[in-house]
């Protein structure tokens, strides 16, 4: 009966297959059709694969690719799962998917939507995707609002991490932290990757470094921003409470990316940061100044400032390698230089960011926090956050700390990058 099974699923995965390559739906790139192709052959043969394994296959890369550098696969393979979701269910009600965090094409019901296949907790697969419409409908913060009008005693206002924002009438902006990527061409002119590299985070930084460096000629401005994979149900948990501060007036809540803040939103706004610790942008360099921690420049370690104490997240893809993982999870609240209020919630990989999502949600936890800390009214946390492949498998609170923000904010307005020069691109970051 199970072998009967087996052909029947078998035999609906290639008909969707056939359907979609017929459809014309993936285009007239041979990569992406090759993408699809090869996911397909292993999915049919339910034979596991790894990203390492498609960047050789699919798109010609050595074994020894570094895939922290080199975000082509997971581009395409991010690609080809919003063209699959275009595709119109079949007769049955049934489509294509390609399940997050796996890469495995399966076919499912029509109504069973990513929500349903990505419970956002225990798969974190996947590394960043492009900024695009599902981070846009999780950030339409407005209409979290109907959850005011059922919750509206909700004790997580009064929380020691929330109460500023419930206690202010300023405007909200949400800042989900994001990152700069650009392409490198091949021989034939083609982009054949996509890099990520800290110390290149814009543009103007690219031109900078193509103006000092002859080889950078290959690299490309393709205007691209990466978001963590783990910041769409960060977001998620996050957004609702956000909303109960401003009861009824979804007008005082915005949204904006760390690649489009400025330094004149920093005064106008109450802020929420959700985000990797490395994506911060105009936010961490006042923030580390005050903060007991400080972050190594590959993004992955906290140092404590005192001690001298390092956690580093040695979190990898689940797929890779299935043992016990650490990743650190990250809570602040401190006011800003106009007497703002900023609130943090950050990981240093994909992993601690869901769990300081739902850490930053959970009336429980938030008592726990304030039982620690008293009343202060700046504080950071970190949390230990222990995975298991695709899961998150614990939440340890480490340290909570008061900050002294009396110098925080001295000298911010002197404080400039923008004339220091840039290096030329690592082949290791993040």
């Amino acid at each position: 009966m199970d072998e009967l099974q087996d052909v029947d699923e078998e035999q609906r995965l290639a008909a969707h297959a056939q359907r979609i390559i017929k459809s014309g739906l993936l285009g007239k790139s041979r990569r992406m059709i090759r993408l699809f192709e090869f996911l397909l052959e292993r999915s049919l043969t339910a034979t596991a694969t790894k990203e390492i394994e498609i960047a050789r296959v699919v798109f010609g890369r050595t074994s020894d690719a570094d895939l922290a550098v080199d975000a082509t696969v997971r581009v395409h393979v991010h690609r080809l799962r919003k063209k699959l979701e275009a595709a119109p269910a079949d007769e049955r009600g049934e489509r294509l998917v390609l399940l997050r965090g796996e890469y495995r094409l399966v076919v499912v019901a029509a109504e069973q939507t990513d929500g349903q296949l990505d419970n956002p907790r225990p798969r974190l697969s996947g590394w960043r995707y492009i900024a695009g419409a599902a981070f846009l409908l999780v950030l339409n913060v407005g209409g979290w609002f109907w959850l005011t009008e059922k919750s509206p005693d909700d004790p997580r206002t009064e929380s020691i991490l929330w109460r500023g924002l419930t206690e202010s009438s300023a405007p909200v902006l949400m800042v989900a932290g994001d990152f700069y990527v650009f392409g490198e061409r091949g021989a034939d002119g083609a982009v054949m990757r996509m890099i990520a590299d800290a110390r290149i985070a814009s543009g103007e930084a690219l031109n900078q470094f193509k103006q000092r460096v002859p080889e950078g000629q290959r690299y490309v401005d393709m205007n691209a921003y990466h978001l963590p994979n783990g910041l769409a149900p960060a977001l998620g948990a996050v957004a609702p409470i956000v909303a109960m501060t401003r009861p009824g007036n979804a007008s005082l809540i915005k949204d904006v990316t760390t690649s489009r803040f400025t330094n004149e939103m920093l005064s106008n706004h109450d802020i929420v940061y959700v985000g990797l610790l490395d994506t911060l942008g105009d936010l961490q360099e006042p923030f580390f100044d005050i903060s007991g921690f400080s972050l190594s420049a590959s993004g992955d370690t906290l140092v404590d400032k005192a001690s001298g104490e390092r956690y580093q997240a040695d979190w990898d893809e689940p797929s890779s390698v299935g043992i016990m993982r650490r990743d650190y999870a990250y809570l602040a609240r401190f006011p800003g230089p106009a007497g703002n209020h900023i609130v943090v919630v950050a990981g240093v990989m994909d992993p601690a960011l869901v769990e300081a999502g739902h850490i930053a949600s959970d009336t429980a936890e938030l008592t726990r926090l304030e039982a620690r800390l008293g009343g202060s009214e700046a504080f950071e946390a970190l949390y230990e956050v222990r995975t298991f492949g695709p899961s998150n498998v614990s939440g340890k609170l480490l340290i909570a700390r008061a900050l002294d923000v009396e110098q925080m904010w001295r000298g911010k307005e002197a404080r400039s990058s923008s004339s220091e020069a840039v290096p030329e691109p690592r082949e290791a970051a993040r």
